[in-house]
């Protein structure tokens, strides 16, 4: 009974609208007059559309930034568990970046990275003008950039649940690999990795879920999704063929495609784990 008021909150609020949406993408959505229904074509023209295609290779692109925003911060967590002058001051300052607004944060990343902007300067000036490039505005560096800016702001948060990951692992596991002679990349491999893997696999679904959801607001600001449709992703793509081109059936159409994209990733995520650990039984038997 505890949770049927937190239940009648995500119907309501999610799940009615998603069924709504879905309703209205069968149809030629005209808000504010009529609609004509028209089955599955909105899907069609989806599927033949280059410039969706475009976006998903967008998406599965910003899929290769995935270990690093994972593998980054669980390095540094485990860095920081001892020896380290002031911890908490550091996890602080890798934290600052999660507390600011995309759109703030995407705007002075816009201007430190324009073409004349100034990490362009800086590189012309000390002689290192070979590495000056359209960073925003070339094919080839829009994407990595956002990948890196994106590992930046998230790259406090992930510290943190590591390091309250680590924080509830023995410690005399870690004492006695240093005395049978352990270093620190076979210490973290061999012992930090599997004892906190079921935070590592939370990390990384939920930024697998990020990469489909959250990067409106980076895309937005930063790149306005180009040039072109380089840099868009499908939240971006929705919200373009929805609010600039009113093209409601479509956008409808796309959204349902989205959430289906949620479900699949995850669940692929789900299922590789399931495989690894049942590879690891085996061999331990």
């Amino acid at each position: 009974m505890l949770l049927v008021p937190a239940i009648v909150l995500e119907t309501l609020v999610l799940f009615l609208p998603l069924v709504y949406v879905a309703y209205r993408s069968l149809y030629d959505w005209q808000p504010g007059s009529v609609s004509t229904f028209i089955g599955f074509k909105n899907y069609e023209h989806l599927l033949a559309d280059p410039e969706f295609w475009q976006v998903i290779g967008n998406q599965l692109f910003y899929l290769l930034g995935l270990p690093l925003w994972v593998i980054a911060p669980l390095v540094v967590a485990f860095a920081l568990r001892e020896g380290v002058w002031r911890p908490g001051l550091f996890r602080s300052i890798y934290f600052l970046p999660a507390v600011m607004s995309p759109a703030i944060v995407g705007l002075v990343f816009r201007t430190l990275l324009a073409t004349d902007g100034p990490v362009n300067a800086v590189l012309e000036t000390s002689g290192l003008g070979f590495l000056a490039h359209p960073w925003l505005t070339d094919i080839t560096y829009v994407k990595p950039v956002v990948i890196f800016l994106v590992l930046w702001a998230s790259f406090g948060t992930g510290v943190l649940i590591f390091s309250a990951a680590f924080a509830a692992v023995p410690q005399n596991i870690f004492e006695a690999a240093r005395l049978d002679g352990a270093r620190f990349w076979s210490e973290f491999w061999h012992i930090a990795v599997p004892s906190v893997r079921g935070t590592v696999f939370l990390w990384a679904m939920f930024q697998l879920v990020c990469i489909f959801l959250f990067m409106f607001g980076w895309i937005y600001v930063l790149t306005g999704g180009g040039p072109g449709l380089s840099s868009a992703t499908m939240d971006f793509f929705i919200y373009q063929q929805f609010m600039r081109f009113g093209f409601y059936g479509t956008a409808a159409a796309q959204s349902i495609a989205l959430v289906g994209a949620i479900v699949l990733f995850p669940a692929l995520g789900y299922g590789a784990r399931a495989l690894i650990e049942t590879c690891f039984k085996r061999r331990r038997t």
